[in-house]
């Protein structure tokens, strides 16, 4: 699975929030750079600019990311997500949310609000295998 793997991670900061404290979490335990992401200047609702960024991780990198996500994932959040995971996936993809926040403190958490996005994707030709294929995945 590993090969055909992908991970999009996106991040939206405002002006008032420091990078520095989002990237330095996430280069510690995913061992993704700051680098690595892609930035874009966008302007908010308010006209106040706004930092977005992303990055696409492939094959191993991939892997090792959503191992790592799920090992530091209380095992209470990956549990709701399996019990509803017909909510969390469109087309082929899995979607998460972890918080900033937490993030900040080192922590893991599946939140919606002020939230990192995260995409998985695995290609799946049958629909039928798309809830086997990613509740697998979770529980690796």
């Amino acid at each position: 699975m590993a090969n055909q793997m992908e991970v999009t991670v996106e991040i939206i900061l405002h002006a008032t929030e420091d990078g520095k404290k989002v990237f330095d979490p996430i280069s510690e335990i995913f061992n993704i750079k700051e680098e690595e992401f892609v930035q874009e200047k966008i302007i908010g609702h308010h006209g106040n600019p706004i930092l977005f960024f992303r990055t696409t991780l492939v094959k191993k990198r991939a892997e090792e990311f959503v191992r790592i996500l799920v090992s530091k994932t209380a095992q209470k959040q990956i549990d709701e997500v399996l019990d509803n995971i017909d909510m969390y996936f469109e087309d082929s993809s899995l979607f998460l949310r972890i918080g900033k926040g937490e993030l900040v403190s080192k922590n893991i958490s599946l939140q919606q609000n002020n939230a990192i996005k995260i995409r998985i994707k695995v290609p799946i030709y049958k629909k039928d295998d798309i809830t086997r294929t990613y509740t697998e995945l979770l529980r690796a």
